[in-house]
């Protein structure tokens, strides 16, 4: 599966390219903002592929001007409550401050509300990660009741609030 819009491209998360993914992961300019921090051996990586690679789980290498620089997904869809956890990070530093991540937004949402007609979007943000934070209340994420004293906060959209997002976005990147 291949998403190709906004500019940037999406392909599925394949066998030949956890690697790549688990070396992101481990490097601690990405660890530091994840949940789960520990060291992500190859097994671990196979073991986690393996569970993933399925239909309530939609994993995608970012790909930009044909360079490989970060991972998008939807995960642990609930088909039955039209709910799906979002998650995102670049990895290549030039693009930290680009619009790529903005772009891979609007393809995900897309696929998420409109393909799967799923209903809300989560997402689990630790409260510590200000740039996370400020990005997705830009997506039109607000967080959940009863989060306050919580590390690994969550958040939620709903489609409504990404189609409002998604028209700013679109006037942003022409």
């Amino acid at each position: 599966m291949e998403i190709n819009n906004y500019g940037i491209t999406l392909r599925r998360l394949t066998r030949d390219k956890i690697e790549i993914v688990r070396n992101w992961r481990n490097d601690p300019k990405i660890q530091r903002f994840m949940e789960f921090r520990d060291y992500i051996t190859p097994e671990m990586q196979q073991k986690w592929f393996d569970r993933i690679n399925n239909d309530n789980n939609y994993y995608f290498i970012i790909v930009f001007r044909g360079k490989e620089i970060g991972l998008t997904n939807t995960k642990d869809i609930d088909y039955k409550k039209g709910t799906g956890e979002a998650g995102l990070f670049i990895y290549e530093d030039e693009y930290l401050n680009s619009d790529i991540s903005f772009r891979s937004a609007l393809c995900m949402g897309e696929l998420f509300y409109y393909d799967l007609k799923l209903k809300t979007s989560l997402a689990h943000i630790c409260r510590d990660n200000k740039r996370a934070i400020q990005y997705n209340k830009f997506l039109g994420y607000k967080i959940a009741d009863n989060q306050e004293n919580i590390y690994n906060q969550l958040y939620f959209q709903t489609q409504e609030a990404f189609e409002k997002s998604a028209a700013k976005i679109k006037h942003l990147i022409r």
